[in-house]
C-alpha cells in the first residue's frame, strides 16, 4: 500500500468549536520538528455549535508544507465510537494517532509516543492516565468500578487506559476488518494483542468548554462495552440460578422436617428475604439478557455506523481544495 503520509491524527469532535483551534495550535508546536508529511482528520460528530465552521476555517488556514487536512461532518450525532471509526477509515498515514478534541489528550506527549514507537519497535503506543484530578469523584469511582468488572469479564486490563493511542497501519487495518457495528475502540485495540508500549501522562484541564459526558452516558457506554466483549454476565445468571436451586432444596428439606416433627410454621423472615433476593435476581437476569438482545438487534439491522453530510479536504503540497457537501453513506 502506497501511503502518502507518515502520520495521521484523528480527532473526533462534538461541540468543540472553542477548543479545536487551540488544539491545532498545540499540535503545530508539538510537531514543529516533524519534517515528514502528516495529516489531520477531524470528525464533526453532529455538533450543535460552530464546530464545522471551525473545521472549515482550519482547512483553509492550518495546512503548511507538510501537513494536509481532512474534515468529515456527520448528519447527526452518532457517538464517539462512530467518529473514531470514520477517522480511521479516512486516515492515510503509516502511523495513526487518535486523540480527543478537548486538549485533555496533550499534543505535547506525541513526540514521546513517536520516539517510543521508533526505538522499541512496537505496533501500538497507548497513553495511560497517571492522574485523574480533572475528573469528578463520581467519574473516578465509575471508571474504577468499570475497569475492575471489565477485567473480570474479559481479562483485558483497561486501568488508567484512554483512547489516546498511536497505531501502526496494520493495527488500524485489523480494527477496520472487525465487522461489528457496536464498537469499543479502547478494548478492541487491547484485544488485538499487538506489541504495545505505555506512556503515562497527567490529564490537563480542557482547553475550553465543558464536557458533554454525563453519568448516564458513561453507564450506557460501560454496559455496551461489557456486553460487546464478554458473555460472562450470562454465565453469572446461570450461577445465580444454581444458587437458587440449592437454597430451594434446603428450604424444602427444612419444611419437610418441620412437618414431620410437628413444629409450628416458622421462617417468615427468611422466606421473605429469599423471595426478595431471587425476585431481584430474576429482574436483573432479564435486564442482562435484554442488553445482549439489544446488541444482537443492532447488529442484525446492519444499518450504517454513521452518515456523512459533508466533507472538506485540503492538500498542502499543491494547495488544492476539494469540498463535497452531498450526503454519503459510510459503513
Amino acid at each position: 500500500m502506497n501511503l502518502p503520509y507518515k502520520l495521521s491524527i484523528v480527532i473526533p469532535l462534538h461541540n468543540e468549536a472553542a477548543a479545536f483551534p487551540l488544539l491545532l495550535q498545540a499540535l503545530r508546536r508539538a510537531l514543529a520538528d516533524w519534517t515528514e508529511a502528516w495529516q489531520i482528520v477531524a470528525i464533526d460528530d453532529g455538533s450543535r455549535d460552530a464546530t464545522w465552521q471551525a473545521i472549515l476555517t482550519a482547512s483553509r488556514e492550518f495546512t503548511d508544507g507538510v501537513a494536509d487536512f481532512k474534515g468529515v461532518r456527520f448528519s447527526r450525532n452518532f457517538g464517539k465510537e462512530a467518529a473514531m471509526l470514520a477517522g480511521l477509515e479516512a486516515a492515510q498515514g503509516e502511523w495513526v494517532v487518535v486523540m480527543d478534541g478537548d486538549g485533555q489528550h496533550p499534543p505535547a506527549l506525541l513526540p514521546e509516543m513517536l520516539r517510543r514507537a521508533a526505538e522499541e519497535g512496537v505496533d501500538l503506543v497507548a497513553a495511560q492516565k497517571r492522574e485523574r484530578a480533572t475528573d469528578g469523584l463520581s467519574a473516578r469511582w465509575l471508571a474504577r468500578l468499570f475497569n475492575r468488572f471489565m477485567h473480570l469479564a474479559t481479562g483485558l486490563d483497561l486501568s488508567n487506559a484512554c483512547d489516546y493511542r498511536l497505531m501502526k497501519r496494520h493495527v488500524v487495518d485489523a480494527l477496520l476488518a472487525m465487522p461489528e457495528r457496536t464498537r469499543f475502540f479502547r478494548a478492541m485495540t487491547a484485544w488485538t494483542g499487538f506489541r504495545q508500549a505505555d506512556v503515562p501522562f497527567d490529564v490537563p484541564p480542557r482547553l475550553a468548554g465543558a464536557t458533554a459526558w454525563t453519568t448516564g452516558g458513561l453507564i450506557r457506554l460501560a454496559v455496551t462495552a461489557i456486553t460487546g466483549f464478554s458473555a460472562k454476565p450470562l454465565t453469572l445468571i446461570f450461577r445465580i440460578g444454581l444458587l437458587g436451586l440449592v437454597v430451594s432444596i434446603v428450604l424444602a428439606l427444612q419444611a419437610l422436617w418441620s412437618w414431620l416433627s410437628g413444629v409450628a410454621v416458622s421462617g417468615w423472615t427468611s422466606l421473605t428475604l429469599v423471595i426478595v433476593f431471587f425476585g431481584s435476581a430474576n429482574l436483573l437476569g432479564i435486564g442482562v439478557m435484554g442488553a445482549y438482545l439489544a446488541q444482537l438487534f443492532d447488529e442484525i439491522k446492519a444499518r450504517p455506523v454513521y452518515l456523512v453530510s459533508a466533507r472538506v479536504e485540503t492538500q498542502a503540497h499543491d494547495r488544492r481544495r476539494a469540498t463535497r457537501g452531498e450526503q454519503e453513506i459510510a459503513e
